[in-house]
């Protein structure tokens, strides 16, 4: 087709359409929630077109860096607003304009811009392209003179050269230009104003032609040229001196891009176009170029992800949406990762196991190693969150399920990402007689139970149960969360880890001055049972929580000070005991009878039969021997001789003997 010189037409444009892949918006989803959070400024990005007149954004999109290959690179801009209301209130005219024309005058002339909202709750996307473009005032236009195909109005020396040159001097290894310039003598050069003016100093023999990379699929209505020829005119005109003056374009548009001319059915087009005057754009430069939705009509779209997701990402997702809020306002530097990888190992799957677990869970964690060696019981399912009536048969021999199985299968339902492992596993325990071999097997397994977590909760039902765990966690140096129960009252405490060191906090046996021994002897079945009220299991089991995840902020860990001892909780954030979620006490004790709860800090006693030097060097150097001594000692003697505790009761009698002698009594 060609059109003679004589008449002129206005040139009329087809605006890129936008692809989007779904990975980028799960991608950008992911960056939302995780990094850009309440942040509502401009983010780089990066997109590109190729023959298919459609601009691309991919998952690597969200960095502008991002390598296009074989493809036209584009450098775009992408705002996301916190709600609805903001992006529909938004003057997206004047938003365009005031993203769009500093980079236009910086010579970005061909770039896009996306508006989002995220429904991160929902799995949603609301978002609306724009391919900015500068447009003349009312009743100007940019007229065309002259068309015709490349190949009817070029040589056969002439159009090698273009795709040789082309293919030599301007595409790189990364992108394809937007943009360059031609002549029949000197080839491809790139769309710069000091090759522009390097062209006009040549004695006026350099004809120069202006060529942008569009689509071959255009040439079906050849009237039509690509988008980007609206800027590179408006560019010549306002920055490059060429106001109303007749210029030569080429609507770039080979079959295949990266090709030569013997690979390539050329479709590029040939004009001459009068160039609008300034005055044609006016002083207030117009910026058009938002994308209609699927209707045809101005504005935005809606991009649905749940279908595109997995089950699993999606429960994932969601289960950690909390966590991941509370970093965009309330709690900046919750570190949120480092609880996602804390691997924690409980201790008893009873009423308490079952009420920590389930708190984790909300917290992110994740990784759970779980001991019991009970089955589940009709009794059970009312007051333990984790089992239900199903698990009370079905066991081998009989009877339920083993606790620390149901527990753990009821974490993997919960939780889609859960790793819940159970260990059937008897504690051996002080007055508590076994052969050597039983203890032997059970000291190695808990031994490396230990060893190999980052926390421990002791959530088990008699207090001789929680001896063997305390040695084993302050000879490894591990963070020990340990919760008990009464009636109506409760105790949460943190142990000290390696107390060989100075101003170590107490453990749960620091106040004793006897050693632990078998307290199930001659017991009624409501001694043998934990007889508690129910509200007490819950919030026990959430203080145990909320304190192990303090300390997992704190720099220190379980060695952080505690606060002063004090009846009132009072949390200071300017504490240096305190950590981002506030103050982490050594004890916490309530009750439900004056619904009190105190605070109490007490260092670790020097005889104590759980975690003094003695006794944990004791275990480091007999390990299994010393379980097994301890558990054949029914009074405690052997504990308390090896701690120095009998000595310790024996200087205390002798001292209040001595007490007693010096009283002066008057009759």
């Amino acid at each position: 087709m060609s059109h003679e010189a004589a008449e002129s037409w206005v040139v009329k444009f087809i605006p890129l359409a936008s692809s989007v892949e779904s990975s980028f918006w799960v991608k950008y989803s992911e960056e939302k929630l995780n990094k850009i959070q309440l942040k509502e400024d401009p983010i780089d990005i990066s997109g590109s077109y190729g023959n298919d007149s459609r601009l691309e954004c991919r998952e690597n999109s969200l960095s502008p860096d991002d390598v296009h290959q074989s493809r036209v690179m584009m450098k775009g801009q992408l705002v996301g607003y916190n709600t609805v209301e903001t992006f529909q209130k938004i003057d997206k005219n004047q938003f365009i304009r005031n993203v769009f024309l500093p980079l236009f005058n910086d010579g970005n002339i061909c770039t896009f811009v996306v508006l989002t909202f995220a429904d991160l709750k929902n799995h949603k996307i609301l978002y609306w392209f724009a391919m900015p473009a500068i447009a003349t005032q009312k009743g100007c236009s940019i007229r065309a003179t002259h068309q015709e195909e490349v190949k009817n109005g070029f040589s056969s020396s002439e159009l090698k050269l273009l795709y040789d040159s082309f293919s030599k001097d301007v595409w790189n290894a990364l992108s394809l230009p937007s943009f360059f310039l031609y002549t029949k003598n000197s080839g491809c050069l790139p769309f710069t104003r000091k090759s522009y003016d390097m062209l006009c100093s040549k004695d006026g023999s350099e004809r120069i032609i202006f060529c942008f990379l569009d689509s071959p699929s255009r040439f079906q209505k050849e009237q039509f040229m690509g988008w980007q020829m609206r800027n590179m005119v408006a560019f010549l005109s306002l920055h490059w001196g060429l106001s109303g003056q007749t210029v030569q374009i080429i609507s770039f548009r080979p079959k295949f891009l990266r090709s030569t001319m013997e690979q390539c059915d050329d479709m590029s087009v040939f004009l001459h176009v009068t160039v609008p005057t300034k005055a044609d754009y006016g002083d207030d430069l117009q910026v058009v170029g938002w994308e209609p939705n699927v209707r045809g009509k101005p504005g935005p779209r809606w991009v649905n992800l749940q279908p595109l997701l997995d089950n699993r990402h999606l429960a994932i997702q969601a289960a950690d949406l909390n966590l991941k809020l509370m970093k965009w306002r309330m709690i900046p530097s919750l570190d949120v990762e480092k609880l996602q990888a804390t691997k924690v190992l409980l201790l008893g799957a009873g009423t308490l196991g079952c009420n920590v677990a389930r708190t984790l869970l909300g917290w992110g964690i994740r990784n759970f190693k779980i001991v019991d060696n009970g089955k589940v019981s009709y009794s059970n399912p009312v007051r333990q969150s984790l089992f239900t009536l199903k698990d009370c048969q079905g066991g081998e021999g009989g009877g339920g399920i083993p606790k620390a199985v149901a527990a753990a299968q009821a974490l993997r339902e919960i939780a889609a990402d859960v790793e819940a492992e159970a260990f059937v596993l008897s504690i051996p325990m002080p007055g508590h007689a076994e052969t050597q071999e039983t203890i032997n097997a059970s000291v190695e397994q808990l031994d490396q139970l230990i060893k190999e977590c980052d926390v421990v909760y002791l959530l088990t039902d008699t207090r001789e149960s929680r001896w063997l765990p305390t040695v084993i966690a302050a000879s490894h140096n591990k963070m020990l969360i340990n919760a008990a129960l009464g009636l109506d009252s409760w105790l949460v405490m943190r142990h000290g880890g390696d107390t060989r060191g100075e101003n170590s906090l107490g453990c749960y046996f620091c106040n004793d001055v006897v050693a632990p021994e078998n307290s199930m002897k001659n017991r009624t079945l409501d001694q043998q049972c934990t007889v508690t009220r129910p509200g007490l299991a819950p919030i026990a089991g959430s203080m145990a929580v909320e304190l192990m995840v303090s300390l997992l902020q704190h720099p220190d860990l379980h060695h952080a000070p505690a606060p002063r001892n004090s009846s009132s909780f009072s949390p200071t954030t300017t504490d240096t005991t305190a950590s981002p979620l506030g103050v982490m006490p050594h004890q916490i004790r309530g009750s439900l009878v004056s619904y009190t709860i105190m605070n109490p800090t007490v260092p670790a006693f020097s005889c104590c039969t759980g975690c003094s030097p003695d006794v944990v060097n004791a275990y480091e150097s007999d390990g299994a021997d010393l379980v097994y001594q301890a558990a054949q000692s029914a009074s405690g003697t052997y504990l308390e001789d090896i701690t120095g505790l009998t000595a310790f009761r024996a200087e205390a009698e002798d001292q209040l003997d001595g007490l007693e002698e010096d009283w002066d009594i008057e009759d």
